[in-house]
């Protein structure tokens, strides 16, 4: 039971450490890696009926941006890139650059 209680202690330990080194700027994550997170934490936001107030105030600040429709066409209602870029009327490369783009935003906000 120590031995799992250390553990324990370890990893909480280790993660508040990662967390203040990323508040501070001194630690990055890979955009891929970000990326990856945020379309999880975004696909959660819009599957749940439980809206997260991080998530909503970061969606929120980006809501001005030209491309912010992507977010909700893409992981609320289920679009693909091609459909999407048809509904802007623009290139599927512009609609993906921007969706990662707006995605890393996102997740800068609620870090």
């Amino acid at each position: 039971m120590t031995d799992e209680i250390n553990r324990e202690l370890v990893r909480e330990i280790v993660e508040e450490t990662i967390r203040a080194l990323r508040k501070d700027g001194l630690l990055r994550e890979s955009d891929d890696v970000a990326y990856t997170d945020v379309s999880e934490t975004l696909r959660g936001y819009y599957d749940s009926g439980e809206r997260d107030k991080v998530v909503g105030k970061a969606l929120k600040t980006v809501s001005g941006d030209s491309y912010y429709k992507i977010i909700p066409l893409f992981f609320r209602y289920g679009y693909t890139i091609e459909r999407i870029a048809d509904y802007f009327g623009v290139e599927v490369s512009t609609i993906t650059r921007n969706k990662k783009r707006l995605c890393l935003q996102i997740y800068r906000l609620i870090e």
